[in-house]
């Protein structure tokens, strides 16, 4: 007996049936509406829909529309599912996600085939047949516990398992009431209500369902195959069969050999064509070879461990004179808007295009331009973290391009900083109030290269407390920190530097350090950053700072991570792959607890211009892009804002977290280790279209959370899914075209496209225990809010 039965419909029809097979639906060309039981779904081009065995449906489809039907015999999914009763949920205009354009592609490849040949079922049209099965299975069968879409009533299920496996026998309606334990009259009415059909009529449908199997798969007479399948009598058999066929079953044995041997399934050239694109198309897409990680987790819901989010409440907002840009007043309220950072820290205030003051008479300050920054800020509720340097504003566009860092003398002594110092703060005061400017933060940077603050001479310790003190003067409550000494640099360097600073008069209130996947190389007077892998440079960042201000002999201190990222060179694209999320995340995750606060640098690509950035995207470190587009790591900074306060329990590729109602907020994770491949290149030289090779696997992960000892009532649970599937405006970029300069409409179409996918469902907890099972696909995060 064949598995698998192919067909194609064309233009209008109309289908009122029950089948005894699952059937899988896929819409070519046009639409078709399709009811079970109570519910109707609405397909339109390329939708799927899988019919579960003995499911009664009407199916109608709209002018010109062509379909597939694939009929998958039943008892082929019982003997590969070990399943009495398997059942699928399977509807692509009801759900979206990765699962479905992986059965796409299957399917594609299926109508590839038929386009060479309509006519045999060949070898590898039935290697493509069996894994879709083995995808469905996979992908849409759904668990003993989980709720069936269709309203019918479960008890049928029963019934239909009870006929299939006895229609052959004589059976009565008072022996199927028996096996559900109710009356006879009750199920006449129950089978007529959910079939449209009587008991008796379904019997007859499936006996001539099985005996046309016979009749066109076997050379057994017409009497063996009448008894066979619960007939009395040849002659009764013949009667039943010329009412449903208008042909005695030998002469529908002989039409179906003769159309069998003599012609293929007939088309249009209409549709013949659209199977050709298919062919054209499944040639020239590559699916990548996939295999599935498994992971099962058992949740323990009754405990939770408060704790502080650390990303997301500061943002690097970069030079100061950048703020003044209308466009990047509108990203940053943007930002404000969505992420609702506290924080945003801004550098170069002494940088001769912020024009604060003349570098032949810096005693005279115009403060016009800062005023507008800090207006700006004040007003859209946004607290500075001042960071006093002697930066020039430059662009790193390629690792070691630069023999150091760009900055200018600006001061001749401590004396003249320290006077401009308390111009600056009485002016704030002045202009804001006591009240609010006690709640911004005030940080000096440290030039690690030349072992200076600012490039002004002294010892190290007296210029720190005299910075302190004259901010503390001013403004008693104020948040003081520095100095920006990184683990990065040589370990005995910077322990003794704490070493050294533990003896200074006055502690910071916080010590601030950057984090970059790099290392100095020995010689530790220039920029000579070397390369580290990726996956776990901030813990190891983490860990060396707390041992050496252990070392050292430093007070316990707050950590603020002024500026982390996972490059700082602004042509790397890398910046722009989804892949960036997933591995943000990852350590986002992994680094949970260590430190108070997390500076993302920078927000915006805008300050990464020039030249050679023409187009949306050009592997710059921002949040957004230039022209406004949300990237990768802008979602892994939403998604993570949304976790709750108590961390009930994180590990590799998940955190599951609550609130004090009894609210879950859960990541899910599939990020990527980097390869040879990645290190071994320049970083600018890493192109949008490298993503395939940069990477050690591409396996999807199948992931099952059960989340124990929670209520039993109805969750309401909202995912949002983030991948080069959803929501990455590379990817959506290059499915658009990268070749063109895109139009103002263009441009609103890739923002309104760039955006995660959304599925909201409701579940029904009953033994305390809520069972989540996800796939993703590489690079992809998932957030789950459950209330």
């Amino acid at each position: 007996m064949n598995d698998f039965e192919i067909k194609f419909y064309e233009d209008s029809i109309t289908i009122d049936d029950i089948q005894n097979e699952y059937l899988l639906l896929f819409i070519i060309h046009g639409s078709a509406t399709v009811t079970l039981t109570a519910e109707t779904n609405h397909l339109s081009e390329k939708d799927i829909l899988m019919i579960n065995w003995n499911r009664h449906f009407k199916l109608q489809t709209s002018p010109e529309t062509f379909m597939l039907i694939i009929s998958i015999r039943a008892e082929l999914f019982r003997e590969l599912t070990h399943k009495r009763l398997p059942y699928f949920q399977c509807c692509s205009s009801r759900h979206s996600s990765v699962k479905y354009e992986q059965l796409r592609y299957l399917i594609y490849d299926l109508l590839g085939e038929y386009a060479l040949d309509m006519k045999e079922m060949s070898a590898k049209k039935l290697s493509i047949l069996y894994k879709i099965c083995d995808h469905l299975i996979c992908s849409f069968l759904l668990s003993d516990k989980q709720p069936l879409l269709e309203t019918s009533d479960e008890r049928l299920d029963h019934i239909f398992s009870y006929i299939e496996e006895h229609f052959s026998e004589h059976i009565t309606l008072p022996d199927a009431a028996r096996q559900i334990h109710i009356a006879p009259t009750s199920l006449s009415r129950l089978f007529k209500k959910n079939t449209g059909i009587t008991f008796v009529q379904y019997i007859t449908n499936i006996r001539l369902r099985h005996a046309v199997s016979d009749l066109t798969g076997s050379q057994l007479s017409i009497s063996d195959i009448a008894l066979n399948n619960g007939f009395s009598t040849a002659s009764q058999f013949n009667k039943i069969f010329r009412q449903a066929f208008n042909l005695s079953p030998g002469e529908y044995r002989k039409r179906h050999a003769m159309l069998n041997t003599t012609m293929e399934m007939q088309i249009s050239k209409e549709s013949a064509d659209m199977l050709n694109e298919y062919r054209s198309k499944t040639r020239m897409v590559v699916v990548k070879e996939q295999k599935i990680k498994i992971q099962s987790v058992n949740v323990d819901c009754s405990k939770g461990k408060n704790f502080k989010n650390p990303w997301g409440s500061m943002i690097y907002l970069g030079f100061a004179s950048r703020i003044l840009s209308g466009t990047y007043q509108r990203q940053i309220q943007f930002l404000k808007h969505t992420l609702d950072f506290q924080y945003g820290c801004i550098n170069g205030l002494f940088s001769p295009e912020f024009a604060l003051f003349d570098s032949k008479q810096t005693t005279q300050l115009n403060f016009v331009n800062l005023d507008h920054i800090l207006d700006f800020l004040v007003e859209n509720g946004i607290r500075p973290m001042i960071v006093f340097d002697n930066q020039v504003l430059n662009i790193l566009k390629k690792l070691n391009d630069i023999y150091e860092m760009s900055t200018a003398n600006f001061f001749s002594d401590s004396q003249e900083f320290i006077y401009i110092l308390e111009t600056i703060l009485d002016h704030m005061i002045n202009r804001y109030g006591l009240k609010e400017v006690s709640s911004w933060k005030f940080v000096i940077w440290y030039f690690v290269y030349r072992q200076t603050l600012l490039g002004i001479p002294g010892e190290f310790n007296n210029l720190w407390d005299d910075f302190f003190e004259t901010i503390r003067s001013k403004i008693p409550n104020a948040s003081i920190g520095g100095v920006g000494y990184s683990p990065s640099v040589h370990k005995d360097t910077i322990t003794e530097f704490y070493r050294n600073w533990s003896h200074a008069k006055h502690m910071p209130d916080f010590i601030t350090i950057n984090s970059y996947p790099y290392r100095e190389a020995e010689e530790s007077t220039k920029m000579n950053a070397l390369r580290q892998n990726i996956n776990h440079f901030f813990s190891n960042d983490l860990s060396e700072i707390h041992s050496i201000l252990e070392e050292s002999g430093f007070p316990k201190r707050p950590i603020v991570v002024i500026e982390w990222n996972l490059s700082f060179v602004h042509r790397n694209f890398l910046n722009d792959m989804a892949a960036k999320a997933a591995i943000m995340i990852h350590q986002m995750v992994d680094t949970l607890g260590e430190v108070e606060d997390i500076c993302y640098w920078y927000a915006s690509d805008i300050f990464a211009g020039g030249m050679d950035a023409k187009r949306i995207l050009n592997g710059a470190c921002g949040l957004l892009s230039s022209d406004g587009f949300c990237k990768p790591p802008y979602y892994a900074l939403l998604f993570f804002k949304q976790l709750h306060n108590y961390l009930i329990e994180r590990n590799d590729h998940y955190i599951v977290t609550k609130d004090e109602l009894g609210h879950f907020s859960i990541l899910l994770f599939n990020n990527k280790a980097l390869n040879y491949e990645y290190y071994s290149k320049d970083e600018a030289a890493i192109g949008m279209d490298d993503e395939p090779n940069i990477f050690n696997d591409h396996d999807a992960l199948e992931i099952t959370l059960r989340l124990q000892d929670v209520s039993n009532k109805n969750y309401r649970i909202r995912k949002q899914l983030f991948g080069p599937a959803f929501g990455s405006i590379l990817d959506e970029w290059k499915r658009l075209g990268t070749d063109l300069e895109l139009t103002l409409d263009e441009i609103s179409y890739l923002k309104e496209k760039s955006i995660p996918h959304r599925k909201n469902e409701t579940l029904c907890v009953e033994d305390n225990t809520l069972i989540l099972q996800e796939e993703l696909q590489e690079h992809e995060i998932m957030l789950i809010q459950i209330d």
